[in-house]
């Protein structure tokens, strides 16, 4: 996974300075002006959209309509870096070429989109993709993934139920952007240094749990298919590394992800359990479930 992620806790009074504006100290009240229109899609990602949609309305629910669409990606090709291209901070779509993060972004967000059009798609992946669902720049972007899973459960759109499968207490703190200015230049700005540290200190407020890849096997079971599986990173400063969509088969449960090392969106070979213990760099998994129950 290339792309990071930040931010988000209780509700109080606090202002927080982000790029520019503020976040309210809850679920991001941004008092900056209204973003511009989106930028214009391609031909291919219209279609494409179009296309995912159908497959989408066909289901119901919405772990079955993501998955779904997760299943339509099969071997479309690993990108890395397509957010990162513009000068300017803006709303990428591409549907053509994915990492392991906008895979799963993408998914939920056409899911979620509904019988929308293509602008009530793209108004989805905003919400998905930045603090608040306002776009200010780079440090406005979500750059870890369990901040990512903070702001789609403050929109009621999943919940982590890692603690509730057995998980244990997740003792790290995450400070791998702030830690490393030269590999991200955008955060030689100050701003969005300060924002990027103010979303870790949010991040790392909040108690994270994870399940240790030696007790997977255990709760395999009672995963279900359609649920987001974070693969938690082995770095000490870095929450997760990787995600996909749990996809069961023969009564197992393996990983459906955009892969880097092969060059495309796969099912793994072997059952999630099988297949973490061979991840030197992933210590376990993380498991939130799409939908309110």
């Amino acid at each position: 996974m290339r792309r990071l992620t930040s931010f988000l806790g209780g509700i109080s009074l606090l202002l927080l300075p982000l790029g520019g504006g503020y976040f309210d100290d809850g679920f991001a009240t941004l008092l900056t002006p209204p973003n511009p229109p989106f930028p214009p899609a391609t031909a291919q990602d219209s279609l494409l959209f179009v296309e995912k949609q159908k497959i989408a309305t066909a289901q119901t629910g919405l772990p079955q309509q993501a998955l779904a669409i997760a299943q339509s990606f099969l071997g479309a090709p690993y990108t890395h870096g397509t957010l990162d291209k513009n000068a300017e901070e803006q709303l990428v779509v591409n549907l053509r070429q994915l990492d392991c993060w906008t895979f799963v972004e993408n998914s939920v967000a056409i899911a979620q989109a509904g019988t929308g059009d293509f602008e009530a798609y793209q108004q989805e992946l905003q919400k998905l993709r930045y603090w608040g669902g306002t776009i200010n720049g780079f440090g406005s972007r979500l750059h870890y993934f369990t901040g990512w899973i903070m702001q789609a459960e403050k929109y009621h759109y999943l919940r982590d139920i890692t603690a509730e499968l057995g998980g244990v207490r997740y003792q790290k703190k995450f400070h791998y952007i702030s830690a490393r200015p030269t590999k991200y230049p955008k955060v030689s700005d100050k701003a969005v240094l300060r924002a990027i540290q103010a979303a870790e200190d949010r991040l790392n407020a909040h108690p994270w749990h994870f399940i240790p890849k030696s007790k997977v096997a255990a709760i395999e079971s009672r995963i279900q298919e359609g649920d987001i599986i974070l693969l938690c990173s082995a770095k000490a400063d870095l929450d997760i590394a990787h995600e996909g969509f749990a996809v069961k088969k023969n009564g197992r449960i393996y990983l459906l992800h955009a892969s880097s090392l092969q060059g495309r969106v796969m099912l793994s070979r072997e059952p999630l359990p099988e297949y973490m213990a061979k991840q030197r760099g992933q210590s376990g998994i993380m498991v939130v479930r799409l939908g309110r129950e």
